[in-house]
């Protein structure tokens, strides 16, 4: 759990320092982080039954990197000026 959290810190901070600062590198790097650990998460083999507690943690994990994913669409790549050229 405290993984999740610095994680998800981690992801907000750059969200929304990409917001206030107009930076949107920050949020490219915030969708960067949730896009791979997004593949980790949805391609890991998982046993065939899984715990409650494990299925709980698999769908905070998705909340984590949906919102990682998201601060990079609106910050990152729709309101910069060169629409998606990292230059």
């Amino acid at each position: 759990m405290r993984l999740l959290l610095i994680t998800y810190a981690v992801i907000l901070l750059l969200g929304v320092s990409a917001m206030l600062t107009g930076i949107h590198y920050f949020a490219n790097i915030a969708g960067f982080i949730s896009a791979i650990g997004l593949m980790l998460v949805f391609f890991k083999d998982r046993p065939d039954e899984e715990s409650a507690d494990a299925i709980k943690m698999r769908r905070y994990w998705y909340a984590v990197f949906v919102t990682g994913l998201f601060f990079s669409i609106l910050f990152g790549s729709f309101w910069n000026d060169h629409m998606g050229n990292m230059a």
